[in-house]
């Protein structure tokens, strides 16, 4: 029955996280192949090492991409250009040059008396030499330019959706139209005197404009339709035709036989048989799969499996890595490696480290590999690079560092692609170079993670190394009012951001969050600047005149404050937390003890002079309180000897560990020892002795 219980309550402990899992997994089932792509398992130039293969049923042989290619840019090169005719051109000429020659007639500019149906027909004879022109088609310079590299060849004239063919030679241009309309009219000035006054008074060019034009668009989408027609089939395995015997090496041929018999059980049983034993045990694969990560999660990677929306965001980059295989395993004719699983880690390392992107990176492949041709050389090659990727990438938040990366990506899946290729062909010459430009593909798409971290950065409410960087940036409004209106905690956060961050980065954790938490960690003392005294200049200090109760409050609100202000200007609560924690629940001292002092009582009401806390829980606020509380009592020291320094730092720092503020958050004794050593060298660097000018050195000419 304890049993039960406990169970129970863990369940209760859990149930989001396991509904997410459940979740993943009822999708991954619904995507899931119902025929897998590596029903046969082969590669090229190896043994086949199951039984005598025969064709279950009729599929039909793929061609080659090779083949596909050539075919195409056959196609591409035989093309047959097409011209669209234009009717009206022809009509609305003649209309103008009918228009032209009335107007000379009526107002007798011709030479001699002509009648009227002498002028008829010559204007029938120059009707039927400009027809003459159109009907063989002009076109301009332009379009004859475009027709250049078809000169050789035919081309179609449509007309009235009917295409018909003829020679690019046979079509005239502007000039070329020209010249032959006056030579016909030439030929025909002995017979009709009035011809040659009408050619000699008319502008014979302002009749002739093209009537061909070439479209782009047009021809585009005649040259798509009839590469659309291409097959991509060459022949027919019959049912029972033996496609390959056990031992038999797999060979050029054999090769394409098995991978249309594959693509053949990819088309034929994609969605059919939701329930059989082959699905069934690739399903209880997929539960292993995902048990696991859910165990890593949970036991390796605290902090990151119980919280909702980090496991959300894990999922959610499992399944869409998933569903983009799963789109290109239906389509054949795309590449399997163009899916851009490298992604995956990218984006997850940003968040949550190396060691996790890595685990939840190897998961995802492994999933994916139930889909992938060739499951074990994909899988591998893709585990090599995504892992060069992640390793290589220091600093998302420098665009080098991706090119960089995607670079590496590009690299590594040729040298590995080829390695695979030695193997399975035995000689270089026979390498499909071809596949090359499919790892570009995939490694510029990498660079698809920027902006992809910025969208994830905001859907899931996580702080990126890019927003750290924007946040550190001392124009930032808040930390701009910080430095003006409370200019003594504006340069004692920039001491302490430099403490945490030369800790941070000597040993581990994130230099850019501890250092962005630093700048904001006492930004709530702007609202009362003048009660701390790095603000008040020598001035009136205002405790003087109140209660050490009244001064502790004061004190102690700038943390509440902080949170208010940080909220107000959008701040993430990553760094929030930092203003929450840098005190943690420790006592006002300086207040706690003047207090007690004074009044000698008993009944003194410690939790007024309290910090709300908590106490540090990561190692970057723990750092951060440790730093503050050292820089601000070394600054106040009034001889800063190397002495007197470490006595500072060991002093502070083992009462805030004999006091137990440090004990929620992950920080060891070496870290302790450590950070002593870092503060003690960085505060002696900050306060070296300085040769003392005299005053007269200064001002002597």
């Amino acid at each position: 029955m304890a049993i039960l219980t406990s169970a129970w309550r863990w369940i209760g402990r859990n149930i989001f996280f396991i509904g997410l899992f459940l979740f993943a997994f009822g999708l991954v089932y619904v995507l899931f192949p119902k025929q897998g792509a590596n029903k046969l398992e082969f590669q090229k130039g190896l043994p086949w090492r199951h039984k005598n293969l025969i064709a279950p049923f009729d599929f039909p042989i793929l061609k080659t991409s090779e083949i596909i290619d050539k075919e195409r840019d056959s196609l591409k090169k035989q093309f047959i250009p097409y011209l669209i005719l234009d009717s009206l051109v022809a009509e609305n000429n003649v209309g103008l040059f009918l228009n032209d020659a009335d107007r000379l007639y009526n107002s007798g500019a011709f030479q001699g008396t002509f009648s009227a149906n002498e002028f008829s027909e010559a204007k029938q004879l120059f009707i039927k030499c400009l027809l003459s022109c159109y009907s063989k088609g002009i076109v301009n310079d332009d379009n004859k330019t475009a027709l250049q590299p078809f000169v050789k060849k035919q081309l179609y004239i449509v007309s009235n959706n009917y295409a018909s063919l003829s020679h690019p030679d046979s079509i005239y241009s502007l000039k070329s139209a020209y010249v032959k309309l006056v030579g016909m009219l030439s030929a025909m000035q002995e017979g009709s005197p009035l011809l040659a006054e009408l050619q000699q008074k008319l502008n014979l060019a302002s009749y002739i404009g093209p009537n061909l034009r070439y479209d782009e668009k047009f021809n585009g989408n005649m040259l798509n339709e009839q590469l659309s027609l291409l097959s991509v089939t060459r022949g027919v395995v019959m049912a029972g035709e033996r496609i390959i015997t056990e031992g038999d090496i797999v060979n050029n041929h054999n090769y394409i036989l098995l991978e249309s018999l594959q693509q053949a059980y990819k088309k034929n049983s994609m969605y059919g048989g939701w329930i059989s034993n082959e699905i069934i045990g690739k399903m209880v694969l997929v539960l292993v799969l995902m048990f696991v990560l859910f165990f890593y999660l949970e036991t390796f990677s605290r902090g990151y499996g119980q919280r909702n929306k980090n496991l959300a965001f894990v999922l959610a980059n499992v399944l869409i890595t998933f569903m983009l295989a799963r789109l290109f395993y239906e389509n054949p004719t795309l590449n399997f490696y163009i899916v851009p699983v490298c992604i995956l880690p990218i984006v997850i390392r940003t968040f949550m480290g190396i060691r996790v992107s890595i685990f939840v990176y190897l998961i995802t492949l492994l999933l994916i590999g139930f889909m992938a041709p060739n499951s074990f050389e994909y899988v591998f090659i893709q585990l090599i690079v995504g892992s060069m990727v992640v390793l290589t990438l220091d600093k998302v938040h420098r665009r080098g560092h991706l090119v960089f990366s995607s670079l590496i990506a590009i690299v590594t899946y040729i040298i590995t692609y080829f390695a695979f290729e030695l193997i399975k062909e035995g000689a270089f010459k026979l390498i499909d170079f071809y596949q090359i430009r499919w790892f570009v593909f995939s490694g510029v798409l990498i660079l698809i993670s920027y902006p992809l971290i910025f969208i994830f950065e905001k859907l899931f409410g996580f702080v990126s190394d890019v927003t750290l960087m924007e946040l550190s940036d001392t124009n930032h409004p808040l930390l701009r009012r910080l430095a003006e209106e409370a200019p003594g905690t504006f340069q004692h956060s920039i001491q302490v951001a430099n403490l945490a961050e030369a800790f941070i980065l000597h040993t581990s954790g994130n230099p850019m969050l501890v250092r962005a938490g630093a700048l904001y960690h006492d930004v709530g003392k702007i609202i009362n600047p003048h009660f701390f005294i790095e603000n008040q200049m020598g001035g009136p200090n205002p405790h003087e005149s109140m209660t050490n109760y009244q001064s502790a409050s004061i004190i102690i609100n700038h943390v509440n404050e902080g949170i208010i202000l940080a909220k107000k200007y959008k701040i993430p609560s990553v760094i929030v937390d930092f203003i929450k924690m840098h005190h943690g629940q420790s006592l006002a001292r300086y207040f706690y003890l003047k207090e007690k002092d004074k009044s000698l009582v008993t009944d003194l009401d410690v939790e007024k002079f309290r910090y709300p806390g908590p106490n540090p829980l990561t190692r970057e606020t723990a750092v951060l309180m440790l730093a503050d509380s050292v820089e601000a009592a070394t600054r106040s020291l009034s001889e800063k000897t190397d002495e007197k320094i470490k006595e500072t730092i060991d002093m502070i720092i083992d009462f805030k560990v004999e006091n137990h503020e440090l004990d929620d958050a992950p920080i060891t004794f070496n870290d302790i020892k450590q950070m002593k050593q870092i503060f003690l060298r960085k505060l002696i660097n900050i306060y070296h002795i300085r040769i003392q000018y005299p005053v007269n050195d200064f001002i002597r000419k």
